[in-house]
C-alpha cells in the first residue's frame, strides 16, 4: 500500500496533445467512467436475458444466507457438513413450499376478486369525499393514487400468472441450488479468491461473513415481522367481517419484505376494501387497532427480532427502492434493500482489494481501485464482444457450426472404439470407416425412430399431459390452476419444437451427413492436424497446448458416453414401468424422453412429469400412486447419485455449475444451446489455466520484444488507456 501521506506523482500528460490539464484529466476521467457504465450495461443485458439463471442463483444465494446459522449450529454439534446442509435445505423446502402454495392457492386464484373489491373502494372513497366537500383537486389526486394502487396489484397478480413457467423453473432451480450452497458455499469462496493475498482474502472473507449474517438476520426478522403483522390484520379482518380476509393478509405478508411503500400500501389497499364493505365507522376502528399493533411492534418485537441486522440510512432505502423497482419490477422492490446492504457491508473490503501496493502514475482525481476497476471493464468489453461473435456465428449459420461441433463431439466419443480396432490389427482409416459407419446406422435409426413416434404423437403427449394436470387440478377444488397453465405452455413448446424439426427434416440430414463426414476425416487424420497445429506454438507453451487438447478431447468424449446411458437407462426404466402399467404413448414418450435426458437435471425432470401427468389422465389409483413413487425415486437416484458420479468423473463439473448451464445455454441458443453448453463449460474448465498460461506468455513475450514500450509503460500496467496500446 502507498503512504497516503506522501505527494502524488505528477499528472500523465502526453507531450504532443497541445491541452490544457483540466482538459486531459477531464478525459481521463471519462473513458474510465464511461467504460465502467458500459460494462455494467452490457452486465445487466447479461442478466435480463438469462433472467431465469440470475433469479435463481439469487433466490438461493437469500435462502442460503437465511439458513446458514443452522447449519453452522449443526456443523458444531457434530454431523458432517453434508448431513447439516440435507437439514438445513430440508427446513428451506418446507418453508418455501408453505409459501409458494400459500401464494398459489390463497391469492391469485382471488386477484380478479381483490381487484373488484379494490374500485368498489375508490368509488365509496369518491362518494364520501364528495359529501364531505373535498376540492375536486384533492378528490382527483386521491382518486388517481388509489386507482394507481389498484393497478399495481392487478399488474402484480397478472405477471406473476403470465410468468408462472418461468418462476416454476427459478424455484426448481433455486431448491437444488440451496442444497449445493449451503453444502459447498465455503469451498467455492476458498476457490474464487484464493489468488488474493492473505490479508486482502481475510479482510473479504470477514465482510462477506458480515455480509451474509446481517442480510440472513435482515431477511429472518422480515419474515416474523411480516407474518405477525399479516396475521394480526387477518384476525382484525374476520373479526370485523372484511370479504376476503385471507388473500388479504396473504398481500399483506408478501408486501412487508418491501420496506416503507409496502405497509404503507397495503394498509391503503385493506382499509379500500373495508370501506366499501363495512363503511368509515369500521375504517376507524381498523385504524385504531393498527395504529395499536404497530406501536406493540415498533417498541417490543421489532428490536429484538432485527438485532445485529442491516443498518441502512433511510435515504438510501428510498434510493434503492424505486431503482430495484426500474430495472427488475415488482421482484426488485423485494431484493433493494438486501442487494444494498451487501454492497455497502463488502465495498470497503472489495476497495482494499482492488489497490495496488504501489499508485501508478494517475490523474490526481483518480483512485488507484478507480482505475484498475475501468482497466477490467474496457478489456472485460473486448473479451464479451469476442464471446458474442463467436455466438453469433454460431446462430447465423449454423449448418456450417454445428456439423463441426457434431463432428467433433463424435470424434471424441467415437475415438475408443478407433483405438480398439487398430489394436485388433485395423488400420486407422479403416477402423474410421468402421466406427463411423456403424454410428450413421445408429444416428440415422434414432432419428426414424424419432420422427416415426414423436411428428404424430407429439400432439396426443401435450394433451395427456394437459388433461393429467387439470385432472389433478379438478382433485384439489381447481387450485393447481397455475400447473394447467405451466404444463399447456410447456408441451405447446415441445410440440412446436418438433414440427419444427419436421419441416427442417431436410436440414436436418444435411447436417447429420456432413457431422458423420467430418467426424470420419477428424478420427483418420485429426491427430496429424492437431499435432501440427501444436507444433506451431511456440517452444514454452508447446507442452501445454497439447496437454489442454487432450483434456477437453477425453472430456467431450467422456461427456457423451456419460450422457448417452443415462438417457438410455432413465428412458428405458420409465418406458418399462409404463409399459407394465398399461399407460398409453409409452414408445413416443421414451424417445422424447431419450433426448430430454441428454439435458442434464431438467430433462429427466420434464420427462417424469410427462409420464406422471399422463398416468394421472388414463391410469388407475394404483397406476397413479406407482408411477408417483417412481418419478420421486427416480428423480432423487438420478439427480443425486447417478448424474453427479457420472459428470463429476467426465467432465468435472460440479452439479450446481451444470444446473444452471442449462437454462443459460437455452437463453442464449435455444433448444441447441441446451444440449451444447454443458460439454462446452466442460470443455473451458478443463482448459482454462492452460488458456491463462499461453496467454499470459505471449503478453510476457510481447514485453520483452517491445523494451521502449515495456520501460515507458508495461503491457500488462494498470494505467493505459484504449487509446494509448501501442498499434505497431
Amino acid at each position: 500500500m502507498s503512504d497516503p501521506g506522501a505527494p502524488l506523482p505528477p499528472v500523465r500528460t502526453l507531450p504532443e496533445t497541445n491541452v490544457p490539464d483540466w482538459l486531459a484529466n477531464l478525459a481521463a476521467l471519462a473513458w474510465r467512467v464511461i467504460a465502467i457504465a458500459v460494462l455494467a450495461v452490457v452486465v445487466w443485458f447479461i442478466v435480463s436475458l438469462l433472467w431465469t439463471v440470475t433469479a435463481s442463483i439469487a433466490v438461493a444465494i437469500v435462502v442460503s444466507a437465511v439458513v446458514a446459522p443452522w447449519v453452522r449450529r449443526l456443523t458444531r454439534s457434530g454431523r458432517s457438513r453434508t448431513a447439516a446442509a440435507a437439514i438445513a435445505w430440508g427446513i428451506a423446502m418446507v418453508s418455501i413450499v408453505g409459501i409458494v402454495l400459500l401464494l398459489a392457492l390463497a391469492f391469485l386464484p382471488y386477484v380478479v376478486q381483490v381487484v373488484t373489491r379494490i374500485e368498489a373502494g375508490v368509488t365509496t372513497l369518491q362518494a364520501e369525499l364528495a359529501a364531505l366537500g373535498i376540492p375536486p383537486a384533492a378528490a382527483a389526486a386521491a382518486r388517481a393514487l388509489f386507482a394507481t394502487l389498484r393497478d399495481v396489484t392487478a399488474q402484480s397478480g397478472g405477471d406473476l400468472l403470465a410468468t408462472i413457467g418461468g418462476v416454476a423453473t427459478v424455484l426448481v432451480l433455486s431448491s437444488f441450488l440451496v442444497f449445493f450452497f449451503v453444502r459447498d458455499g465455503d469451498r467455492a469462496w476458498g476457490w474464487a479468491i484464493q489468488g488474493l493475498p492473505d490479508e486482502k482474502r481475510d479482510r473479504l472473507t470477514a465482510a462477506g461473513s458480515d455480509a451474509l449474517v446481517r442480510v440472513g438476520g435482515y431477511l429472518r426478522g422480515t419474515a416474523v415481522l411480516s407474518g405477525l403483522i399479516a396475521l394480526s390484520d387477518l384476525v382484525f379482518m374476520l373479526v370485523l367481517g372484511v370479504p376476503l380476509a385471507v388473500p388479504l393478509s396473504v398481500l399483506v405478508f408478501f408486501a412487508g419484505f418491501i420496506p416503507y411503500f409496502g405497509g404503507i400500501v397495503t394498509t391503503a389497499l385493506v382499509l379500500l376494501v373495508t370501506l366499501a364493505a363495512l363503511g368509515p365507522w369500521s375504517v376507524v376502528v381498523f385504524i385504531v387497532l393498527i395504529s395499536i399493533r404497530n406501536m406493540i411492534l415498533s417498541y417490543g418485537v421489532r428490536p429484538t427480532l432485527y438485532g445485529r441486522s442491516t443498518s441502512i440510512h433511510p435515504a438510501l432505502v428510498l434510493i434503492a427502492l424505486p431503482a430495484g423497482y426500474q430495472l427488475a419490477g415488482i421482484i426488485g422492490l423485494f431484493v433493494a434493500v438486501p442487494v444494498t446492504a451487501v454492497v455497502l457491508a463488502v465495498a470497503g473490503a472489495v476497495v482494499a482489494m482492488l489497490e495496488p501496493d504501489e499508485r501508478p502514475q494517475l490523474p490526481a482525481l483518480i483512485p488507484a481501485w478507480f482505475d484498475r476497476i475501468a482497466q477490467w471493464s474496457w478489456r472485460l468489453l473486448l473479451g464479451l464482444a469476442l464471446v458474442a461473435v463467436a455466438i453469433g456465428i454460431f446462430i447465423a449459420v449454423p449448418t456450417v457450426v454445428i456439423p463441426l461441433v457434431l463432428a467433433i463431439v463424435l470424434t471424441a466419443t467415437l475415438e475408443p472404439g478407433v483405438a480398439f480396432l487398430m489394436r485388433r490389427g485395423r488400420s486407422r482409416a479403416v477402423a474410421a470407416g468402421m466406427v463411423v459407419g456403424g454410428g450413421f446406422l445408429a444416428v440415422m435409426a434414432i432419428l426414424v425412430l424419432a420422427l416415426a413416434s414423436l411428428v404424430g404423437q407429439a400432439g396426443g403427449i401435450a394433451d395427456g399431459a394437459r388433461a393429467g394436470a387439470e385432472v389433478a387440478s379438478g382433485a384439489l377444488g381447481g387450485h393447481l390452476g397455475p400447473l394447467v397453465m405451466l404444463v399447456a405452455t410447456g408441451g405447446g413448446a415441445i410440440l412446436e419444437t418438433v414440427r419444427t424439426m419436421a419441416q427442417g427434416l431436410a436440414t436436418v440430414a444435411v447436417i447429420v451427413v456432413l457431422s458423420e463426414l467430418l467426424a470420419f476425416y477428424l478420427l483418420r487424420d485429426g491427430g496429424r492436424l492437431w499435432g501440427r497445429v501444436v507444433e506451431k506454438a511456440s517452444p514454452p507453451v508447446r507442452e501445454e497446448v497439447r496437454a489442454a487438447g487432450s483434456r477437453a478431447f477425453d472430456v467431450l468424449g467422456g461427456y457423451m458416453s456419460g450422457t448417452a446411458l443415462i438417457s438410455l437407462v432413465g428412458a428405458g426404466s420409465q418406458l418399462f414401468i409404463m409399459l407394465v402399467l398399461g399407460i398409453d404413448l409409452a414408445l413416443p414418450v421414451f424417445v422424447l424422453s431419450f433426448f430430454l435426458c441428454f439435458i442434464p437435471y431438467v430433462g429427466g425432470f420434464i420427462s417424469t412429469g410427462i409420464a406422471l401427468l399422463l398416468t394421472i389422465a388414463t391410469g388407475s389409483p394404483v397406476d397413479i400412486a406407482v408411477m408417483a413413487v417412481f418419478t420421486l425415486v427416480f428423480n432423487i437416484v438420478t439427480g443425486n447419485i447417478v448424474t453427479p458420479i457420472v459428470y463429476n468423473r467426465t467432465v468435472h463439473l460440479h452439479a450446481a455449475i451444470v444446473l444452471v448451464a442449462i437454462p443459460a445455454g437455452g437463453a442464449i441458443a435455444g433448444v441447441l444451446g441446451m444440449f451444447f453448453i454443458v460439454p462446452a463449460i466442460a470443455v473451458v474448465a478443463v482448459t482454462w489455466r492452460s488458456v491463462l498460461i499461453v496467454m499470459g506468455a505471449r503478453a510476457r513475450r510481447a514485453a520483452v520484444l517491445s523494451p521502449a514500450v515495456a520501460a515507458e509503460q508495461p503491457v500488462l500496467a494498470p494505467s493505459i488507456s484504449p487509446a494509448e496500446i501501442p498499434l505497431g
